[in-house]
């Protein structure tokens, strides 16, 4: 019988998904932690989420796909993996609806001060007008799109529908996508400058880590918002301290921080001008299904020698030897 690997960081319901829907013929291996790697070592799949210790690596001998929980994979050597020969695939755009959804619940609980009012409401007082002058909607605001990706995508559809304007910065411009909906690409001090909402869908790597500094701030509007569902490090987070305590930017709505989890005694974590979330934006019970579906798939495929769900999802490719890609 075929194995597949189960390493990584899992919530429950997760796990037991995934041991209830093993496709025929293969069974799955817990080795979520360094002292059960030696469980793979016969294992021909494996599967992880947001860790994976460098060790694993060697303990893999017979692997020949590794598939990665989500679209992120900044935790994963895929440069080491494809010169083994091991094609590395995520999910791409698995999680985009309910990413895109937290993102705008982020923006809107943001301005509507849904957080100090159910705080004060708690205390047994009813503030009704008090945050009057503090309150916004989102029509007729300029939303900034950093990465018209899969979330980029749906977070500008979903605004848009609220009657936002969208503007957006990207490598790679998308004019299909400009004729269709009207979105207009601009450089990325021109986002920075005009968005009234900033929000961040572009993956981490070299060129983005550390993207968002203090230098990016000063450019932004006083009244701003900065969304972040990202990843953590694309913002130089002491920076966006800063910025939210000085009153450089109005606003922050947060799901990915640089370290996690971020301490509870955390500037961040202490401000009524930020709602902050616990990188959630893709854990809800029904996507479960689906990425569950999505990961067996992938593997169930490869194991048949038939085309992945999306062609896409190898993300080593250009590391890998002819022979070794699907």
């Amino acid at each position: 019988m075929k194995k597949i690997g189960l390493t990584g960081i899992w919530f429950p319901e997760a796990y037991e998904m995934l041991h209830d829907s093993v496709p025929a013929g293969m069974e799955l291996v817990d080795a979520v932690e360094p002292a059960d790697f030696g469980r793979l070592a016969d294992c021909e799949y494996m599967i992880a989420r947001l860790a994976l210790d460098r060790g694993i690596i060697g303990s893999t001998p017979k692997l020949r796909f590794f598939q990665v929980w989500g679209a992120g994979y900044e935790y994963i050597d895929i440069k080491a993996w494809g010169e083994r020969g091991v094609p590395v695939a995520n999910c791409p755009g698995v999680n985009a609806g309910i990413v895109s959804e937290l993102a705008v619940m982020l923006m809107l609980a943001g301005y509507r001060n849904l957080l100090p009012i159910n705080r004060d409401l708690r205390r047994g007082h009813f503030p009704r007008t008090e945050y009057f002058g503090r309150s916004y909607m989102l029509r007729g605001k300029t939303v900034g799109i950093l990465g018209l990706g899969r979330i980029g995508r749906r977070v500008a559809g979903l605004v848009s529908a609220f009657g936002a304007k969208v503007i957006y910065y990207d490598i790679l411009r998308q004019r299909e996508q400009e004729e269709r909906f009207g979105y207009r690409f601009v450089d990325f001090d021109t986002l920075l400058s005009e968005s009234d909402i900033l929000s961040v869908h572009c993956p981490l790597n070299g060129e983005t880590r550390g993207m968002i500094g203090g230098a990016e701030f000063a450019k932004m509007k006083k009244s701003a918002m900065l969304i972040n569902t990202a990843r953590g490090p694309i913002v130089e987070e002491d920076a966006l301290v800063r910025a939210l305590e000085s009153g450089q930017i109005a606003l922050a709505g947060l799901d990915v921080y640089a370290h996690e989890p971020i301490p509870a005694d955390h500037p961040l974590l202490r401000m009524d001008n930020v709602v902050a979330s616990a990188h959630a934006g893709g854990n809800t019970a029904d996507n479960t299904h689906n990425m569950v579906d999505y990961v067996m798939g992938n593997i169930a495929a490869f194991d048949a020698g038939r085309t992945l769900n999306s062609p896409e999802d190898v993300v080593n490719r250009a590391y890998l030897p002819g022979e070794a890609r699907p």
